[in-house]
């Protein structure tokens, strides 16, 4: 007789056998063509990511978007047809501008852009010490005046203020 469990066995190798033969990363670029997608914004305007790694979720609709697979798929051809990384970046260039990089290049006014963040620091770190000097320098205002005000004041009157002051504020 046969047991259930020899019988679940049994149905988990025919499914197991029947099983369609697809490669596991048929639909995955190659590394170089996901390396250069990295340099390159998804020009679908939908999203900030790169064209490697857009992926739009919800409803009905997650993953890359056709955009982001359209420029993978000329990656690829670019990269079969032998062409260099810096070729295949140049051609996105050419067709969307400058933008289509995810960072901007390290020359011409791109430099400009990677050497903001050091200027902005050492301007802001300039002005903090500035301000804080300034405050610094500032003499502390006194309760008790000074020159020749002080003079008309006597010490009896200063007495009778401060034991006034007491007083008052006793609670």
């Amino acid at each position: 007789m046969i047991k259930f469990g020899q019988i679940a066995a049994m149905v988990l190798v025919a499914a197991v056998l029947s099983w369609p033969a697809v490669p596991l990363n048929a639909q995955q670029s190659s590394d170089r063509t996901r390396t250069i997608g990295k340099k390159l914004k998804c020009m679908c305007r939908g999203c900030q990511d790169t064209a490697a790694t857009c992926y739009h979720t919800g409803a009905a609709f997650s993953g890359p978007c056709d955009t982001a697979k359209g420029m993978l798929k000329t990656i690829d051809e670019r990269i079969s047809k032998g062409d260099s990384d810096d070729l295949i970046l140049q051609s996105f260039v050419q067709q969307y501008g400058q933008e289509v990089y995810i960072e901007p290049p390290h020359s011409g006014i791109g430099s400009v852009a990677w050497a903001m963040p050091t200027v902005y620091l050492l301007l802001g770190t300039g002005l903090v010490i500035f301000v804080v000097s300034r405050w610094r320098k500032r003499t502390p205002q006194t309760a008790v005046p000074s020159g020749p005000a002080a003079a008309t004041i006597s010490p009896e009157e200063l007495e009778r203020a401060r034991r006034r002051v007491a007083r008052e504020t006793e609670d």
